[in-house]
């Protein structure tokens, strides 16, 4: 197994690499990652830290692994859901908005030259809302339903945390509020939807058989990479276990750490 993961480490030109879970927990780095990841640059391999906690600001968010990957990330070099819906909006031409998100977030957007409009916005954005309130719920129920198109930055139901907790993400919000308003959201972004590859490829210029995923998720990390025709690595754990078996990695090993020691000496 130690060749076949070498040989794919070797034979791969972009990896996309699951943050919460993989690389680090919230804000607790695995202790091989900043190693894994100077590793990568040694190699002279191009990679790219996929996340769907949108709960930050993409500026905030780089500070963050900054310090706690030791390593100076480029914007590039981290993926968000902000940046996938900002590309949809721009796309779109919608500028006037309300969410159920978070403040970071909003304040985000805001800083792109969109425009929060409480009372008649053109769309409805629903993430991993961590300044969730009961008011902010009402309002944009209450915009559904009279007819505005909604989006959902990701539909994981949970997010690793501290001490390998988990906490409520975007995909239970997002229950709550098609529960309420009796239908699915017109858009779902983040992993593990094809998009957002269509999006790397596209923005990258590079093919899918010179990607390699690196994650953690089977129903989130290892089905993007099945469904998109791309190889990966299951990094297993416990919650990992768990999950629903129908996808299937091209390799897998028990976490990062183990994955740095398999490539150390390339």
């Amino acid at each position: 197994m130690d060749n076949k993961i070498k040989e794919l480490i070797k034979n791969k030109e972009l990896f996309l690499l699951d943050g919460d879970g993989t690389l680090y927990l919230w804000d607790t780095p695995f202790s091989s990652s900043p190693a894994f990841l100077s590793k990568l640059i040694q190699l002279d391999k191009k990679f790219i830290i996929l996340s769907n906690n949108d709960s930050e600001s993409k500026v905030k968010r780089l500070r963050v692994l900054d310090k706690m990957l030791k390593i100076k990330l480029k914007e590039e070099q981290l993926l968000l859901p902000n940046d996938l819906v900002e590309d949809f909006l721009i796309k779109k031409k919608i500028k006037r908005f309300d969410g159920v998100i978070s403040n970071d977030f909003l304040n985000e957007l805001l800083s792109k030259g969109f425009t929060l409009d409480i009372k008649n916005p053109e769309i409805v954005i629903v993430g991993f809302d961590v300044n969730l309130t009961y008011e902010k719920l009402r309002r944009n129920i209450e915009h559904i339903n009279k007819g505005a198109k909604f989006l959902l930055t990701h539909n994981d139901p949970l997010c690793p945390y501290k001490g390998g907790q988990e906490i409520p993400d975007a995909g239970l919000i997002i229950n709550l509020i098609t529960r309420a308003v009796k239908r699915e959201p017109d858009y779902t972004f983040g992993k593990p939807f094809e998009s957002t590859i269509d999006y790397i490829a596209k923005k990258y210029k590079i093919k899918r058989d010179k990607m390699l995923i690196v994650g953690d998720r089977i129903n989130t990390d290892i089905k993007m990479a099945n469904e998109s025709g791309i190889d990966s690595i299951w990094i297993m754990n416990d919650q990992s276990e768990k999950n629903g078996k129908q996808y299937t990695p091209t390799e897998k090993v028990h976490s990062i750490d183990s994955l740095y020691n398999k490539i150390r000496d390339l």
